[in-house]
């Protein structure tokens, strides 16, 4: 069974998550206060549609709950799944 984890940069510019220790994807983030941007979303084009980059939302908004921040997306995949969600992601989305 393969070991996934996930792992902020020291400069919290990405959210990576690693398999079995390997970097597979990344979120490109930004915070500024309380306030963090999603750039961009990059998952390894083998491994595209296999569920990661819903994995990294999940730790994103896990992380942004914990340091009590607001996220505002300008990921297409991450604004797609907060507007589609405006339940689960209320009180973290800075639209």
């Amino acid at each position: 069974m393969e070991n996934i984890t996930f792992n902020i940069t020291p400069y919290q510019d990405e959210l990576q998550i690693l398999l079995d220790d390997k970097k597979v994807g990344y979120m490109s983030i930004a915070v500024d206060g309380r306030l963090m941007n999603v750039h961009y979303t990059k998952i390894d084009e083998k491994l595209e549609g296999k569920g990661y980059a819903k994995m990294l939302l999940d730790e994103l908004v896990r992380f942004a709950e914990e340091k009590d921040l607001m996220i505002d997306p300008e990921c297409d995949f991450v604004r797609q799944q907060l507007e589609n969600h405006p339940k689960r992601y209320k009180g973290i989305w800075h639209d």
